[in-house]
């Protein structure tokens, strides 16, 4: 992983899959999708929330990993 590598949100890596972020996130969890993982306290409440980001190429090595020849 390069310092000025591009990081994806799950939304966005959801789109590039053509999958949902639960699925992303289900994926991340079982980790066969590597991701950096932020925990974050929502404003005003006192309920925290994960929040993944993806490097580029971790997933471009996970849709190599996935293509079917």
């Amino acid at each position: 992983m390069d310092s000025n590598e591009k990081w994806y949100a799950v939304k966005e890596v959801a789109a590039q899959l053509g999958v949902s972020d639960d699925t992303v996130r289900r994926r991340i969890r079982r980790k066969l999708l590597r991701a950096l993982k932020f925990s974050e306290q929502s404003g005003g409440r006192h309920r925290k929330y994960e929040c993944f980001r993806v490097a580029a190429s971790e997933l471009d090595r996970y849709i190599r990993s996935r293509m079917t020849f």
